[in-house]
């Protein structure tokens, strides 16, 4: 499972000079990806599958509503080509799919305040706990104020075959993909990593021969 480490807080440790930094080459700008599926589901039972080249899309700008582009097509490529690879068949909407796979993508900037002066990894060259060399002393700090946009990517696995007489479908898989943007150089391919990742999480998604 992958992991978000937020960077952007841990650089209130450059204030304090008597705490270690830390090694940034171990911090990772990955995201989380959690998986789910419903306990009598039988993913095999299913051969076809449709899904929309377009994103639903939810932001703070009430006009967002459809994510298209380049992009947005590389993650669902991405998804395709995981169901493709996993034995199902991509068909049209018409066509009557055994199930149908979305995308709603969600974007928030998020705002944030911390109070430094605690050395967070333990204790460190007589630095613990807001305390520093001897005799010990606290330190007075100010607060820090910091942003980061996050974005999180869900996708669903309707049971389009066995719909309900009024039109109520079951979902018996999903995924949600969490994380921090503008971490990276390239948060498009770190969401294609993550669709990898959630199928590879989830090995009883397979068609039967």
């Amino acid at each position: 499972m992958k992991k978000l480490y937020l960077i952007i807080p841990l650089a209130a440790l450059t204030f304090f000079s008597c705490r270690k930094a830390p090694d940034l080459s171990d911090l990772q700008a990955n995201f989380f990806v959690q998986t789910d599926k419903q306990a009598e589901a039988n993913l095999s039972s299913y051969k076809t599958y449709f899904i929309s080249d377009t994103i639903a899309l939810a932001t703070d700008k009430p006009n967002d509503s459809i994510w298209v582009g380049a992009d947005a097509l590389q993650l669902v490529n991405s998804v395709k080509a995981n169901m493709n690879a996993r034995g199902y068949t991509f068909v049209a909407r018409t066509a009557k799919p055994d199930l149908g796979v979305s995308l709603n993508a969600i974007k928030n900037l998020n705002v944030g305040v911390m109070y430094p002066g605690w050395w967070w990894g333990g204790y460190y060259g007589g630095c613990y706990w807001g305390y520093c060399g001897y005799p010990p002393y606290y330190g007075y700090t100010y607060p820090l104020y910091y942003t980061i946009t996050t974005g999180t990517l869900i996708i669903d696995m309707a049971d389009l075959k066995n719909a309900g007489a009024e039109s109520k479908l079951n979902v018996p898989w999903l995924a949600v993909i969490s994380g921090g943007l503008g971490l990276s150089n390239d948060d498009i391919a770190l969401g294609v990593e993550a669709i990898n990742q959630a199928y590879t999480q989830s090995p009883y998604i397979k068609a039967a021969p």
